[in-house]
């Protein structure tokens, strides 16, 4: 008589234990979601002061006749406590004037210079005497991987400054066809008009990336901020940016279609340019590339990333492997020549497979009257 009384507080149990586990799984979640929140929240109003809304404007004249000025906003970020700033070159672009708005003021700004392959401008303010501006710290974006949670800071049309947080999908090389100077973050971050030139941020609130282009997949690129670094960099020193001229024109393979084996591509030399760093140093058609300096070469994203880092008078070594044996032979990088010297056309420097899709866009400057 004993054992229905028995089952029957063994079924409470089981259900108040289920009650109370569903509970605090539940509880524990929205702890996550309030953690979350308050994180966002928290590196948001550390960063947005040292995020600006920038303008640039172009006048339009024949004769005596103006037209109505070309207003296009954007989004920048400074750098340092001297008042420069990281913009994407399409907001500036062929602008006649350009300014801020930073803390409830119009602050003119200066052009230093812009390099329409990365879409990246450097501007400058003055600030008054004695002070510093505001600077987001900068993180290593490769610490990022598939997954790491991002924030990308902007001004969405006429809005206030707005964050949108996302998750790396990849570091890309290309998109469709488009081949990047360097690998670029991929983020699920969906981009409005305006805030293109605005910092990508990681979960420490420090700024990997600068976000220079999107797709129609609600899907942003941002050029690392190393590289955009690296360009500000040349424009200051140089006045415009480096890029590295090799004169090779490289392609990969994959050995193996096996994803349990490890260093299954392999890039080789297709073509050797006459009279370029490349010829001189000693190249052959075939060789196959094995490292540059201290950085394996696997796949030809390798070889962009490591030449993208490197100056006009650089020496870098190169190791190849040829008939067996394996080969070091130093390059001296050169001035890139013009596009008229390969009949308009970019001199191929890898050659990569074209997927169909869509290409990715500019992310586009707010049009403003």
């Amino acid at each position: 008589m004993t054992f229905p009384t028995f089952s029957s507080n063994l079924r409470v149990t089981f259900w108040a234990a289920l009650f109370v586990a569903v509970t605090t799984t539940a509880v524990w979640a929205a702890s996550l979601l309030e953690v979350i929140d308050q994180e966002v929240s928290s590196m948001y109003e550390k960063s947005k002061d040292a995020i600006v809304k920038v303008h640039a404007q172009r006048q339009f004249q024949i004769g005596n006749l103006a037209f109505i000025p070309s207003h296009r906003v954007g989004t920048g970020f400074f750098i340092d406590k001297d008042g420069h700033i990281l913009t994407a070159a399409t907001v500036v672009e062929d602008a006649d004037i350009c300014w801020i708005d930073w803390h409830g003021q119009k602050v003119n700004a200066r052009v230093m210079g812009r390099d329409p392959q990365t879409n990246v401008a450097l501007l400058k303010i003055e600030p008054e005497a004695g002070t510093a501006t505001p600077f987001l710290p900068q993180g290593d974006p490769n610490e990022l991987r598939v997954g790491s949670m991002v924030i990308a800071i902007g001004f969405p049309y006429d809005l206030p400054s707005t964050p949108v947080v996302g998750f790396v999908g990849g570091l890309d090389i290309q998109r469709c066809g488009h081949v990047f100077a360097t690998s670029h973050i991929r983020a699920g971050c969906r981009l409005s008009p305006g805030q293109a030139g605005g910092p990508l941020l990681n979960a420490h609130g420090e700024v990997i990336g600068i976000a220079v282009a999107a797709h129609m997949d609600d899907q942003c690129y941002a050029l690392p901020i190393c590289a955009a670094r690296k360009i500000s960099n040349d424009i200051l020193e140089f006045g415009q940016p480096q890029y590295s001229w090799v004169g090779l024109g490289v392609s990969e393979r994959q050995l193996a279609i096996n994803p349990t084996v490890s260093n299954q591509w392999q890039v080789f030399i297709q073509q050797i340019y006459s009279n370029t760093p490349a010829a001189t140093a000693g190249f052959h058609d075939g060789d196959i590339l094995v490292s540059i300096t201290s950085n394996q070469v696997h796949r030809s994203a390798d070889v962009l990333n490591t030449m993208f880092y490197h100056r006009v008078g650089d020496k870098v070594e190169f190791t190849v492997l040829r008939d067996g044996q394996t080969a070091n032979l130093l390059l001296v990088v050169g001035v890139r020549p013009a596009q008229e010297t390969f009949n308009f056309q970019p001199p191929p420097q890898v050659a990569l497979p074209r997927p169909q899709g869509p290409w990715p866009t500019v992310v586009p400057a707010s049009q403003e009257r």
